[in-house]
């Protein structure tokens, strides 16, 4: 099921080819803290080779020429050594609002609250017939399924769908168990004061916790129980005064740090973006935090801050995805806005030396106290070096960046 999924549903690919050969740090230029230990590329990866057929990009990797875009040639996709085979085509999609997968079905959202929308809330497409997905619902009974934005997940263990809204106190818990096709509400809650954005469910799926629109200082984090589906309970709230606040958050899961109990880090995404004061004063970068109270129900829970690692030449961290290699962990990150997203904008990017767009990391913390960048996967759109030549080949665009993004305003809606 999972390989249907992801050949019918696939939305960008990126290959990590011969990327690996309480404390506080900041990493140097190099982009690498402390020592020992294999260190992977600190530049543009390889390019991919793509199969006979594929429509590729003419630019730098990564990049769509101008050329490209003025002629209409971008509007037909391109794709390396991925084959599309099917799509439904619905009443669009807004940002990033999953999708999220489970069984047969996949979900994602709209956020678009208006009449000219034949449907509203999150679509359930049924794509148990790969080449002709179908849907087969829309949940529009609950405020949280109406504007989910990023904080749509499922929980393949449990059979749950769970979404919290968007700049807004619902939070929603769906029945998927016994038909993906056809999800059952079971709790339909308010939690006082959130102003939900994104978040995570906890590998065991008991604990979903929704980060905040606002991520500046004195941000919360808004952990749900979801013990008893029907009866869906907010936990209390926990407020940071100092670092800590998540864009994205994600859970470790069982046997990912030798020693370290299931569900008792939270690996946090905390946005920074070059000179922003507000939601994104930053430091960008990583956070592993200690969630223990809240995996195990304590009364008056804390959140501690086991580390940090904070870089300087990118803009809004959001993802902190746990993987194991080899039996070892990592993380790999990713930032949203790139060096660009910040109050000097591009060109300022291009002078401080740091990438205008944002890349992911792989990011080794087998010593949890200690982590450390060894791997840059850059694109060449990403080499700072190549930051000034992009910047000359992007015409204005106005009205400058496209709704429900955090691109640089100068790349446009149609760049």
């Amino acid at each position: 099921m999972k390989s249907q999924l992801i050949r019918a549903m696939t939305i960008s690919a990126v290959t990590f080819a011969g990327a690996l050969c309480a404390s506080s740090a900041v990493a140097d230029a190099g982009g690498i803290k402390g020592g020992g230990g294999d260190v992977g590329s600190m530049g543009p990866v390889p390019k991919a080779q793509c199969s006979p057929g594929d429509r590729k990009e003419s630019g730098l990797q990564g990049e769509t020429s101008l050329q490209e875009r003025l002629s209409g040639d971008s509007t037909l996709g391109y794709n390396c050594n991925l084959d599309l085979v099917g799509k439904y085509v619905g009443d669009g999609a807004y940002s990033q609002n999953g999708p999220t997968f489970y069984g047969d079905c996949a979900y994602y959202g709209t956020d678009n609250v208006t009449a000219q929308q034949p449907h509203l809330g999150v679509t359930v497409v049924d794509v148990s017939d790969p080449a002709h997905p179908v849907a087969t619902a829309w949940l529009d009974d609950s405020p949280a399924m109406l504007r989910p934005h990023e904080t749509l997940k499922a929980h393949a263990g449990r059979g749950i769908l769970v979404a919290g809204e968007n700049n807004g106190p619902g939070f929603a818990v769906y029945d998927i168990s016994q038909d993906c096709r056809h999800p059952v509400l079971k709790s339909s809650i308010t939690l006082p004061g959130s102003r939900g954005h994104e978040g995570n469910l906890a590998p065991d799926g008991l604990t979903y916790y929704l980060t905040q629109n606002n991520r500046g200082i004195g941000g919360f984090l808004y952990p749900v129980d979801l013990s008893d589906i029907s009866n869906a309970k907010g936990l209390p709230p926990w407020q940071f005064l100092g670092d800590g606040r998540s864009h994205e958050n994600w859970i470790n899961y069982a046997g990912f740090m030798p020693g370290v109990a299931e569900g008792t880090r939270l690996y946090a995404g905390q946005p920074g973006e070059f000179g922003n004061l507000g939601s994104s004063i930053g430091p960008d970068g990583l956070v592993i935090e200690d969630v223990s109270d809240y995996q195990y129900r304590r009364a008056n829970p804390q959140i501690r801050i086991i580390s940090k690692l904070f870089w300087y030449d990118q803009g809004q961290s959001e993802e902190m995805l746990p993987v194991t290699i080899k039996g070892h962990p990592y993380i790999v990150s990713s930032d949203e806005a790139g060096g660009a997203g910040g109050v000097d904008g591009w060109a300022g990017a291009c002078a401080r030396g740091a990438s205008a767009f944002g890349y992911p990391m792989i990011i080794d913390v087998a010593d949890e106290t200690n982590p450390r960048i060894i791997s840059k996967l850059m694109l060449e759109v990403n080499d700072p070096a190549n930051c000034s030549a992009l910047l000359a080949e992007t015409p204005p665009d106005f009205p400058g960046t496209a709704p429900g993004t955090n691109l640089p305003a100068i790349s446009g809606t149609t760049n």
